[in-house]
């Protein structure tokens, strides 16, 4: 069975160190993923870019919230590799994917600062990924 998979690049208007600040903090990924969605996260844990973060090991489990009140997923977030500044691998489960592997890579070309999304999941009920091409 394939996997579903996309890839996203947008150019941000602001330094890697801004950025790489901005998208490692949990509220900043739930400001990304509202009105949609939200995650839960302990307090302790509201900062996922450094370099003390475990690796290749449950960092914590998010009910992942539609519309930022109806559950709707159990996610268990896993980071296999932080490149501190400029990349991180997520490699998690979720009750409702085999996988989700996300990176997330901040690029800097021509004095502009990119940002790029490569996203690969494989839902348990695989019609169910046609839903996030939507």
């Amino acid at each position: 069975m394939e996997d579903f998979h996309y890839t996203i690049t947008s150019e941000i208007h602001t330094d890697r160190e801004t950025l790489w600040k901005h998208i490692t903090q949990m509220k900043n990924v739930n400001a990304e993923l509202m009105p949609f969605a939200r995650m839960t996260y302990p307090a302790d844990k509201s900062e996922i870019g450094n370099n003390e973060i475990p690796l290749h090991q449950t960092l914590f489990k998010s009910l992942v919230l539609l519309f930022g009140f109806i559950p709707a997923d159990l996610h268990f977030l896993r980071l296999d590799k932080i490149d501190n500044g400029k990349a991180f691998y997520e490699n998690s489960v979720t009750a409702m994917h085999r996988y989700w592997k996300h990176t997330r890579t901040i690029t800097e070309r021509d004095g502009k600062t990119f940002l790029q999304d490569e996203l690969h999941f494989l839902p348990r009920i695989y019609p169910a990924g046609y839903c996030c091409y939507l």
